[in-house]
């Protein structure tokens, strides 16, 4: 879990909007990239492949797989995400198929772009400007 970390940076103020959507599908950790199932319970983002852009914010708060779980929404968010592999300031970032940052390659949704290199802040999440 993502133990203390405050995952939104800026003061929750517009662009930032936070909203319960629905449902953990199962235990979440707060800035996970996530999305909505069939179901309507909110899971860790799928893989960002074009015919896969389903993202629809990041976790607030740690989720217990049936509670609620909030949902930070907005571009120009300031926020932290959880990640993955070598990410530098000024990446590009996607996501993976467990909704961990990561940096984009060709044919990734471009979900938000570092503003420091991964770790710099807290260990394995990264500082990013969703777009």
């Amino acid at each position: 879990m993502a133990a203390g970390i405050n995952i939104l940076v800026n003061d929750g103020g517009a662009p930032a909007r936070i909203m319960k959507v629905g449902n953990a599908g199962a235990d979440l950790d707060a800035g996970t990239i996530v999305e909505l199932n069939a179901s309507g319970n909110v899971i860790a983002a799928a893989e960002d492949l074009p015919s896969l852009l389903h993202a629809i914010g990041v976790l607030f708060v740690d989720a217990t797989s049936g509670d609620p779980a909030s949902v930070v929404t907005g571009r120009g968010v300031i926020c932290f995400l959880k990640a993955t592999g070598t990410i530098a300031r000024g990446d590009k970032l996607g996501h993976d198929a467990a909704g961990l940052a990561k940096a984009a390659t060709t044919g990734d949704e471009r979900f938000a772009i570092a503003l420091e290199a991964k770790s710099a802040t807290h260990t394995d999440f990264v500082k990013a400007l969703l777009i």
